[in-house]
């Protein structure tokens, strides 16, 4: 039994190396490991339980996705449909472009249904039944097409291989497209391509989550995986115990994940949590009506006390004091016992970004307009940026900007000044790392660049794409980079070498978050899932 069928086959939201089940007591959930693993066989799914056409061992996009793009999303309502709910996804390949595209079978699998006529006057159709090495079954249908004499329609039950043209795009109202989507309901029908319900609840399923997500699972370098509520990610950053476990907020509730993926235990709060932090080496759960309970490892509550102020934001620590925004746009300051209000400082939008430099905070606003405070909480400068930024700290202790208009500090008394005259533009996804040697390295969007402690330039490198809101780390002479939109790349500090590059589903309104633990885990939460990557593998091409 493979590690990943654990889930299927025992229901889990998480890939794990043992199992769990879970006891409620009060509104916390302890999980008790029942099976060890040295009682079960990890062999790979055998032909027989694979079914006639194998297993999926790769999976790709039916269309190539630096030409098309998507212009029906998942679960769009179309008012044309009463408003049912787009069931897969529409791919364009642009006006003149889309018609007699190959269209790919996304990986291993058997036909289902492969008609010409599927659709009618909307075309032909064709549906493959997949088995997924976790054991479960997936259907992806693939509409819109037109068969050929050199490119005819697959028979039913037969088998086709990752990659292989199954047909090409024919000519459907109201342009040439693709439809896709994967599904585990209806393998033998091709179904209307809307549907009046909820998709989830139905057994559709997101087709680019889907695909993306799997793309990394199948890498050597993954672990475990754990599914959470919450599209957009983490709420806050996850706090990290000693143990490498994460105490994470996922959406209505925080649960502890083991540093193999296992959930631990579930605590659901009175009111929604907004953050966790560390007291003494335990977790404290921060929640919208302020109150604060300190849990112990076991997720039994050791006490909790209530503040005066209702929250609306993700911790931030500043020094001794703890920073959080409140649900009347304000910033207040906690004092170490977590109970007494040092400062309080109005207008403070919902934060995009922040970062604590030596003697200044800045914070970026959902609407790119960047605060920079000092630590006792006065107001310094208010700025309105013409895209986003990223921030980082000087060597001097000053804060450092990364902007469309370049590299900038601000200092202590909220001066703005240019760093380096001739460093490229910035933005939404550009990015910046000072490390502790005094090396800096600038993200634009397209390229990497490194100067020397001293300010100057060194070297330049393409860099592969990437969108979204991105960050840099700095592990072991590798620069790892993330964003939003769900790429995870490593490369060489000393010459921007390409170590590996991966990319989980994401989005524009995606959080992310990112740390390599002390077990040699590099763990990655974006949009809904917290993933697990064994870094030596991850970054072999490096080593």
């Amino acid at each position: 039994m493979s590690l990943m069928r654990l889930r299927s086959l025992f229901g889990f939201n998480c890939l794990c190396r043992g199992i769990a089940c879970y006891a409620p007591t009060n509104s916390v959930l302890i999980g008790i490991a029942l099976v060890l693993l040295s009682s079960l066989s990890l062999a790979p799914l055998n032909a027989q339980e694979a079914g006639q056409c194998g297993v999926a061992e790769r999976i790709n996009f039916p269309v190539d996705v630096n030409t098309f793009r998507i212009v029906n999303d998942f679960g769009t309502p179309s008012p044309r449909h009463q408003g049912s709910f787009h069931t897969g996804e529409d791919w364009y390949g642009g006006r003149g472009m889309s018609f007699g595209q190959p269209v790919r079978a996304i990986a291993n699998g058997r036909v289902t249904f492969s008609s010409p006529t599927g659709w009618g006057r909307d075309g032909g159709v064709i549906v493959l039944e997949h088995i997924m090495p976790d054991g479960t079954t997936v259907y992806s249908q693939y509409g819109h097409l037109i068969e050929t004499d050199t490119r005819p329609f697959p028979r039913g039950l037969t088998c086709v291989n990752a990659g292989d043209v199954i047909a090409t795009i024919g000519d459907a109202r109201p342009a040439p497209h693709l439809h896709f989507e994967i599904r585990t309901n209806n393998p033998t029908a091709p179904g209307g391509g809307y549907f009046p319900e909820m998709l989830i609840e139905r057994g559709w399923i997101h087709p680019s989550r889907f695909i993306r997500n799997w793309q990394v699972w199948l890498q050597p370098a993954h672990e475990w995986h754990v599914d959470t509520s919450d599209v957009r990610g983490p709420a806050a950053a996850p706090f990290v115990l000693a143990d490498n476990s994460l105490v994470v907020v996922d959406g209505s509730r925080v649960r502890r994940v083991l540093p193999d993926g296992r959930i631990l235990w579930r605590i659901t709060p009175d009111a929604r949590p907004v953050g966790v932090i560390g007291l003494d080496g335990l977790p404290v759960i921060i929640d919208a009506s302020g109150r604060m309970q300190l849990v112990n490892l076991d997720g039994s509550i050791e006490r909790s006390w209530q503040t005066d102020v209702a929250l609306d934001g993700p911790p931030l620590v500043a020094g001794e004091a703890l920073l959080l925004r409140t649900a009347d746009d304000a910033l207040v300051a906690f004092a170490p016992d977590l109970q007494t209000i040092q400062w309080r400082l109005d207008n403070v939008p919902p934060l995009l970004r922040s970062h604590v430099a030596a003697r200044t905070v800045g914070l970026l606003t959902e609407r790119n307009e960047l605060l920079t405070i000092s630590l006792d909480g006065r107001l310094l400068n208010r700025t309105q940026l013409r895209a986003g930024a990223s921030l980082d700290t000087a060597m001097n202790g000053d804060l450092l900007v990364y902007t469309r208009g370049g590299l900038w500090t601000i200092d202590a008394n909220g001066t703005w000044a240019l760093a380096i005259e001739d460093a490229p533009p910035g933005g939404d996804s550009g990015a910046i790392l000072r490390t502790l040697d005094g090396r800096l390295f600038l993200f634009d969007g397209e390229m990497l660049h490194l100067y020397d402690e001293t300010n100057q330039h060194v070297w330049q490198v393409p860099f592969v794409p990437v969108t979204g809101w991105t960050q840099l780390a700095f592990y072991d002479d590798i620069l790892l980079l993330t964003s939003n939109h769900g790429h995870i790349v490593a490369v060489r500090a000393s010459n921007g070498g390409l170590c590996n590059n991966v990319q989980v589903y994401g989005s524009r309104l995606a959080n992310q978050w990112q740390q390599r633990g002390s077990d040699g885990i590099l763990r990655v939460a974006i949009a809904d899932q917290i993933i697990g990557l064994d870094w030596a593998t991850f970054v072999r091409g490096c080593l």
